[in-house]
């Protein structure tokens, strides 16, 4: 199933994410939660995310690091492209994965698995204002973003921008103004890095955090 801004296979939903390693997943949260905990809330999220894109549009890729041949991986629905990221920084890898996108079609939403608060309404919505925009976005409270989607894309609005600390967001919107790039803005949610995160979605979405 699909929704109405599928628009004949023109559109393509991109997931990133880390593949689902105990100690490598969720890190910050395995003090408090421990790996295995956190590797499993990883897992959900993913398939959360899926379920998400999958009633958005029927094409679906899902980009990984640092592999593709895990079995949690291997065991999801063959529909969803599996590829792996491309690129040494996060930029880099977002930069390819959205060009190779944009080459087979109009629209390309990029997002992560970190925001489970991001559902269909707002994808639809994504896409629609790429019918108006270059580029459209969903910031996170902790100053970066969830999504980014395109129409056309250029690697210019990723120059200079420092990854680390809570001003991500806004060297994305000093480039976006510089090189004279239209965007828009959809409203900001939070995401998934601290334990403080884990317990503010076990109050709101307790499905994804009951019985790991």
């Amino acid at each position: 199933m699909t929704g109405d801004n599928d628009q004949s296979g023109d559109t393509l939903i991109q997931i990133f994410t880390r593949t689902p390693i105990e100690g490598e997943v969720k890190t910050r949260l395995i003090p408090k939660l421990g790996a295995h905990r956190s590797c499993e809330l990883q897992k959900r999220m993913i398939i959360h995310t899926l379920g998400i894109a999958q009633n958005t549009s029927s094409k679906i890729e899902i980009w990984v690091t640092p592999t593709i041949d895990h079995p949690f991986l291997r065991g999801l629905n063959p529909n969803f492209q599996l590829k792996i990221q491309i690129g040494k920084t996060l930029s880099e890898r977002m930069a390819y994965s959205l060009e190779h996108g944009l080459k087979a079609y109009k629209k390309v939403i990029l997002i992560g698995c970190d925001c489970p608060t991001i559902d269909n309404k707002l994808l639809i919505m994504a896409l629609s204002l790429l019918d108006k925009h270059k580029y459209v976005f969903i910031p996170v409270e902790d100053g970066g973003f969830s999504l980014i989607g395109s129409a056309l894309f250029s690697r210019k609005i990723f120059q200079g921008v420092v990854w680390k600390g809570n001003s991500v967001m806004a060297q994305l919107r000093n480039n976006l103004k510089k090189y004279h790039q239209s965007w828009a803005e959809l409203p900001t949610l939070w995401d998934i890095d601290e334990f403080t995160d884990f317990e503010r979605l076990s109050r709101h979405m307790p499905h994804l955090t009951s019985n790991l």
